[in-house]
């Protein structure tokens, strides 16, 4: 009996070859996607939601396919723009940030686009990040 990924194989454009290349996961039947999310100082617009609509159908192609996906997106919370629109708002940046994610989240419901359970947010991980510039630094 012939799988669904050999019936169907996914083919990706390779943009380092510039071809069109069968979907190979690096770990057998596991596939892990990461996405920028969103920043959220500001509600985003249809052209921000084309690609998390994108990478739901992605994700769910591949469910479809019989991989194991994990998937992961961030929002990006915390940042010089977030800062100078909670000022000129009136606002500290986490008041503001909160309300643009529920507004996000709202959205993606009414377009039916599926998140993951958990989406971490930069301010949580700013330690993190400085860490990882050292040792590329280094």
């Amino acid at each position: 009996m012939v799988s669904m990924k050999e019936q169907h194989p996914l083919m990706l454009q390779n943009t380092m070859t510039g071809r069109k290349e069968r979907f190979v996961p690096r770990d057998g039947n596991r596939v892990k996607i990461f996405t920028c999310g969103p920043s959220i100082y500001s509600l985003p617009h249809i052209g921000n939601y084309r690609s998390f609509l994108y990478e739901d159908i992605l994700w769910r192609y591949l469910g479809y396919l019989g991989y194991r996906v994990e998937r992961l997106i961030n929002f990006t919370d915390i940042e010089d723009k977030a800062i100078r629109t909670a000022i000129r708002e009136g606002k500290e940046p986490r008041q503001l940030t909160e309300q643009v994610a529920a507004k996000f989240f709202e959205d993606c419901g009414l377009l039916h686009i599926r998140l993951p359970d958990y989406i971490p947010r930069s301010s949580t991980s700013v330690n993190q990040s400085v860490r990882l510039i050292q040792i590329l630094m280094k």
